[in-house]
C-alpha cells in the first residue's frame, strides 16, 4: 500500500480565541493535501476534473496547534462504481491529532450524474487501499 504525506504550512491567523487550529481552517487544510495527492497520482486528470465531494467528517483526537510541524497522511478506504472515500489522518508532535474522512464521488461533467470510476482510476486508487483492521 502506497501512502502520500503532506505537511502544510500551518500560520498564526489559522488560530482561534482557544489557541488552536480553526475548523474550518482544518478542512481547507485537508482539502488542500487531499488536491495535492490527486494532483501526484493525476487522478484529477484522469477524472477530467468531474469529482465532487458528496461528504466530509473529521475526528479531532487532539487540538491542532500553531507552530509543531502537522504531517497528513493521505490512503483510500473504500473504492465504490461511482464514488470512494479518502482517509487523511493528521500527526503533530508524535500524537496522531484527527482523522478525516471524505467521500468523492466521480461526476460526468456535462450532466453533472454520478459516473462510473474507469479502471484507470480505480487502478491508481488501489494502490492506496488500506489494508483492513
Amino acid at each position: 500500500m502506497k501512502t502520500f504525506e503532506y505537511s502544510p504550512e500551518v500560520r498564526w491567523s489559522d488560530q482561534d480565541m482557544l489557541g488552536h487550529v480553526n475548523n474550518a481552517r482544518m478542512i481547507t487544510l485537508i482539502e488542500e493535501c487531499r488536491i495535492r495527492w490527486l494532483h501526484e497520482t493525476e487522478a484529477g486528470s484522469l477524472t477530467g476534473g468531474g469529482m465532487l465531494v458528496a461528504n466530509q467528517s473529521i475526528d479531532y483526537l487532539l487540538p491542532v496547534m500553531y507552530g509543531p510541524e502537522l504531517t497528513m497522511t493521505v490512503t483510500v478506504k473504500r473504492i465504490g462504481s461511482s464514488s470512494f472515500t479518502v482517509h487523511t489522518r493528521g500527526d503533530q508532535s508524535g500524537q496522531k491529532v484527527f482523522n478525516s474522512d471524505v467521500i468523492l464521488v466521480h461526476i460526468d461533467r456535462e450532466t453533472g450524474r454520478p459516473a462510473p470510476i474507469t479502471e484507470d482510476i480505480r487502478s491508481v486508487l488501489e494502490e492506496y487501499v488500506a489494508e483492513a483492521g
